[in-house]
């Protein structure tokens, strides 16, 4: 199985394939209880001075394995629980429904889909495949520890719950969130730039044009024109 995963997988996945087959070796597998239509395991492993326990379903009619940890509906490579079951019953080779396509070598040639057919356009970002492993482990961690206690499912219920509303709302931007209310924060507009404008302005008037304004002055004591009657020469005239 090693083999066949190193030539499938990319590397970075095969290597945490890899790890988990490794850690495979250190769970022990316990008959819970079966039936007619499944088998349950009880795989528990030993880690830092403390033993946890993960539920192994196994479904006769569909052949299809589940573990409570969720590994692998959190970042799609088969758990260590899962292949300690397959090690128990000596299954050499990995089925062709644990391997998606998205972490293959060969996922770049074509389309990669989800679960509900939608096309997945990160898997060829390293960033991201880097992201979501990353977050994806951390999930993992977080599910099996709250699987110790039913207190402790309830609290990461009510917390992925309020983490969904607000990633909802995230997503949908701020637009959306302000609609029906207003908004927290007030914007103010700055005034335009004034610009000025080509010539002189109409409100400076020069003196040339305040005299024509005014009009041509008409002297009514000598009769001239040009001057008004205090300037008029002929009074000033000896």
């Amino acid at each position: 199985m090693n083999k066949q995963m190193a030539t499938l997988y990319t590397r970075t996945m095969f290597q945490k394939f890899e790890q988990e087959l490794i850690e495979s070796t250190a769970c022990f597998l316990e008959l819970k209880t079966k039936d007619a239509c499944k088998v349950v395991f009880n795989v528990s492993e030993r880690k830092n001075w403390e033993t946890r326990v993960a539920e192994v379903v196994y479904v006769k009619d569909s052949d299809h394995a589940s573990c409570s940890c969720q590994r692998f509906e959190f970042v799609g490579i088969i758990c260590k629980h899962i292949l300690a079951l397959f090690r128990r019953d000596h299954i050499e080779y990995m089925p062709e429904k644990y391997i998606l396509k998205r972490w293959k070598k060969t996922a770049k040639c074509g389309l990669v889909s989800d679960a509900n057919g939608k096309e997945i356009k990160d898997c060829a970002d390293p960033g991201l495949l880097i992201k979501r492993s990353t977050m994806s482990r951390l999930a993992s961690d977080v599910v099996e520890d709250a699987l110790m206690s039913e207190e402790g499912c309830e609290v990461l219920s009510e917390t992925l719950k309020s983490l969904q509303v607000k990633l909802k709302l995230l997503k949908d931007g701020p637009s959306n969130n302000e609609v029906g209310g207003s908004s927290s924060q007030t914007q103010y507009m700055k005034d335009p730039k004034r610009v000025r404008c080509k010539g002189r302005s109409k409100g400076v008037t020069g003196a040339k044009e305040k005299a024509m304004k005014r009009g041509i002055r008409h002297c009514r004591e000598c009769g001239h024109i040009g001057h008004d009657r205090r300037q008029c020469p002929a009074l000033n005239t000896p």
